[in-house]
């Protein structure tokens, strides 16, 4: 049986950071109401498609480790009274340094969750407050400290090329994070995005995006220190041998993932057809969507699905299996593509193509977006 991930979105936080243009908002919310429908959904999911095998579940947000770990307890016993949980299912539990302490690790680490990942961002204090992060750099610091009591499979995020960040500075996060003990890093470029802070700072003229040419230094210089220490096998994440992110992963291979709370998305198959689900941006809508047993699914259509198999594979460093493409979309990987386009890009050397796969080159994973929206027709 094809396994099938699970995503629970839990949609507040302390504060809303400057960056985040994810549904979240800055409240606590009250955590045995939301428990209660994320209980009433998965069992609708469970009536839709019936029992399915989970390999992975994710806790994300928002801010997730702002929940009760009894919560968290009682939203695990349900999927795993519903569906056939892998004994060793990757369950991972998304977390603000601000919102965790000894016990509270310990109490997720007690209930079934088996990886954290921190969000620390940064080491420096100046982009810290930046960012609107709510603590400063020593706090993250003793946050990983605690973590790593707990958790033997961890992972932290860090952002670059951040408006009035230096190549020198990334560069003094960077020794740090080389250092960090720790089995997974995610380190993601700063894109500016509507409806967020920075971008009303920016159209007002009070930042500036750094230029295409920094970011990629910055880009550079992360795979050049990291390498040796950690593997890179997708565009903004590294592991050590064996931690790469179960989850993730299932997402890049066009896997099943049922996406539970506000704002959550699906994508998952029948046997026959493909469905895609995207629940309401708004707490309101989502309960009364769940209260009146009323799940968000449409057919996903074959070209859709073929978009979405080929945006998300090549952010893979192995690329796109040819055989896997056609066997997870019922159509071949060129019919989806500008071909004259793409064989431009072969003679330039931005992408890579053999038999039976294709990847992005190295020198054009920076750019990894424009590729793409180049060679879909």
């Amino acid at each position: 049986m094809k396994k099938t991930s699970f995503y629970i979105h839990f949609p507040f936080c302390i504060k809303k950071c400057n960056y985040c243009d994810f549904v979240s908002f800055a409240c606590g919310g009250n955590a045995q109401d939301l428990t209660d429908f994320y209980v009433k959904e998965i069992e609708l999911w469970y009536e839709k498609f019936g029992r399915k095998k989970i390999s992975s579940i994710y806790f994300g947000g928002g801010t997730p480790s702002l929940l009760p770990p009894e919560n968290v307890e009682r939203i695990l016993e349900k999927i795993c009274a519903l569906y056939d949980v892998d004994c060793d299912a990757e369950i991972t539990m998304e977390a603000n340094p601000k919102t965790i302490d000894e016990k509270k690790l310990y109490d997720f680490s007690t209930v079934g969750v088996s990886r954290l990942s921190l969000g620390i961002q940064s080491f420096d204090d100046e982009e810290l407050g930046f960012l609107g992060r709510v603590y400063n750099g020593y706090d993250a610091e003793k946050s990983f400290e605690i973590a790593r009591k707990f958790f033997s499979n961890l992972s932290c995020d860090f952002i670059y090329a951040m408006p009035f960040q230096t190549v020198e500075k990334w560069a003094k996060n960077l020794e740090r994070i080389a250092m960090l003990d720790v089995e997974h890093l995610s380190l993601y470029e700063l894109i500016i995005e509507p409806k967020t802070v920075f971008y009303s700072m920016v159209r007002d003229g009070k930042i500036s995006p750094v230029s295409d040419v920094v970011a990629k230094r910055m880009y550079d210089l992360t795979n050049r220190v990291l390498k040796g220490k950690f593997f890179q096998y997708e565009i903004s994440n590294y592991s050590k041998k064996n931690f790469e992110s179960r989850h993730n992963l299932n997402y890049w291979n066009g896997g099943d993932y049922i996406g539970v709370g506000v704002s959550a998305s699906g994508r998952i198959f029948d046997g026959k057809r493909h469905f895609i689900s995207d629940n309401p941006r708004t707490v309101d809508q989502w309960k009364s969507n769940v209260l009146e047993g009323v799940l968000p699914v449409k057919i996903l259509s074959k070209k859709k699905r073929a978009e979405e198999m080929l945006i998300m594979g090549l952010r893979k460093n192995c690329g796109i299996n040819f055989d896997e493409f056609r066997e997870n979309c019922g159509v071949d990987f060129f019919d989806v593509i500008d071909e004259k386009k793409f064989q431009n890009m072969l003679s330039e050397k931005r992408i890579v193509c053999g038999k039976n796969f294709v990847r992005i080159s190295s020198k054009s994973r920076a750019v990894l977006d424009a590729v793409i929206r180049e060679i879909i027709k």
